[in-house]
């Protein structure tokens, strides 16, 4: 392991593919926060499909970038959803055509509110579906703790109640 330019700890061992980003919340518009963007976007079907369904909708149809962004200023709490798309993009500078405005604000309340989840809990999502693809190329569990700043009784918690994971491949 070695310290790179900007102080976070880096993973150079070739056979670990899970940056040290995991452990913690990176900061916005930080390198960090680049890397797990690109690691979102390489593994796009597991990680949205681990995620709260509001930051799934918004990944996936504006891009993780815009959905970090979004949750760090609004997160964890819930958003007003217009009639039309173009007032939602002044609202919160989102980049969303009306089609996909329209897929989204369907899932709004009577009040025309969604939940958008807090930065931290997604992050949460994410870095639980990277340790379970970690799991799954059998990463010993020490290299998991030091990865993803959890305990061991978290990894052994994790592998108990995930005994099978989607298409039937076992941890």
């Amino acid at each position: 392991m070695e310290e790179s330019m900007n102080n976070t700890v880096r993973n150079d061992d070739p056979g670990m593919d899970y940056p040290a980003l995991f452990s913690g919340l990176p900061i916005i518009r930080s390198e960090n926060e680049k890397e797990l963007v690109r690691f979102c976007e390489s593994n796009q079907r597991c990680v949205l499909a681990s995620m709260p369904w509001a930051a799934s909708e918004i990944a996936g149809i504006c891009g993780f970038s815009t959905l970090f962004h979004l949750m760090y200023r609004h997160g964890g709490r819930k958003i007003y959803m217009p009639k039309d798309a173009l007032r939602f993009a002044q609202l919160y500078a989102v980049d969303i055509n009306d089609v996909d405005y329209k897929k989204l604000a369907r899932r709004a309340d009577t009040s025309g509110h969604i939940e958008l989840p807090s930065a931290w809990g997604v992050f949460i999502a994410i870095r639980r579906a990277a340790m379970q693809m970690a799991m799954r190329e059998n990463v010993p569990s020490q290299e998991l703790t030091r990865t993803f700043g959890v305990s061991m009784r978290n990894i052994r918690m994790i592998r108990s109640s995930t005994g099978k994971i989607k298409g039937g491949e076992p941890l």
